[in-house]
């Protein structure tokens, strides 16, 4: 089936420690920092208003994904399906529109609880044009800001509404330990011409982000990222390497609220005229060295 959804357009994160994550998303990752007067922050990598959204709290976990719409009329058709099977659609008013910097916008629920959005119509700022402060450029444009991994329980069921409601395309699986004795069946689905938008995990965390992918416009900016990261401590879930499936060149850097980023380059475009699904039994075709997170230091005991 056609789907309106076009791209993932942006998300919004619960954060405890905005802070710590100042320094890495601006100093490391190389991320537009714009304060908002409600405390909450938008992260720039384009032209958009905003495409990440801190909002200070506890759960260090996703708040929402916003997923971008062609006009009012693709709007409408996805609010009807999703009603048509059953799905409650909250029509949010010009208000929540506004504070999501965008003309009109839906909400709902994926089957595990996921707060999801789609929209039309983003607030562009010709007028204050995105600036890295360390030069990077990202990729966006028709393939939106990048990808989202979801970890889910029931895996099948989350498969039928993002590709059955939806409309989201199966590009691959991967059947792998991408932590060594875990093995994990991860599907991923796309929306435009990016390899994936979306893919689904069964991987038994507490959190409902496994990480958000962002792509850089050279692969020294990759290079360069790294660097800024290790030089700050910034602990790499994965190490640099490059994906069997789309081909991401990427590292992984550990974020302040204890979910990853992968931060990449060269990632695969897709055909929907000549693409048929693959099924690979390994993550990356070189590097991605999966390394543990380091302990908290253990207080002495008094005596």
């Amino acid at each position: 089936m056609s789907s309106e959804v076009e791209a993932l357009g942006y998300i919004g994160l619960e954060v405890s420690d905005l802070a710590a994550w100042r320094v890495f998303a601006k100093e490391e990752l190389g991320l537009q920092w714009v304060p908002r007067d409600d405390g909450t922050i938008d992260l720039r990598t384009d032209q958009y208003a905003t495409r990440i959204r801190l909002h200070v709290g506890p759960r260090d976990d996703l708040a929402y994904a916003g997923w971008e719409v062609k006009d009012g009329a693709a709007l409408a058709a996805l609010a009807a399906r999703l009603e048509g099977v059953g799905v409650t659609v909250d029509r949010a008013d010009a208000a929540v529109a506004a504070d999501r910097r965008v003309h009109s916008l839906i909400r709902f629920t994926d089957p595990e609880g996921n707060a999801h959005e789609a929209f039309f119509g983003p607030l562009q700022k010709t007028n204050d044009p995105f600036v890295s402060p360390t030069g990077t450029r990202f990729k966006t444009g028709r393939q939106g800001l990048g990808h989202l991994v979801l970890a889910c329980r029931q895996k099948a069921t989350m498969m039928e509404f993002f590709t059955e409601t939806l409309g989201f395309r199966l590009s691959d699986h991967i059947n792998t330990e991408v932590v060594p004795g875990r093995p994990i069946e991860i599907s991923f689905l796309r929306c435009n011409g990016r390899h994936h938008s979306l893919a689904l995990a069964p991987v038994p965390i507490p959190k409902k982000i496994v990480h958000l992918m962002v792509e850089v416009t050279t692969i020294d900016d990759v290079g360069r990222a790294l660097d800024r990261c290790m030089k700050g401590g910034r602990h790499l879930t994965f190490t640099l390497g490059r994906h069997s499936n789309d081909e991401m060149l990427s590292f992984y850097p550990l974020t302040p609220s204890g979910f990853d980023v992968e931060y990449g380059w060269g990632g695969l475009e897709v055909d929907d005229e000549s693409w048929h699904v693959l099924t690979h039994d390994t993550n990356s075709a070189w590097g991605h060295i999966y390394q543990r997170p380091p302990k908290p230091a253990k207080l002495e005991s008094v005596a």
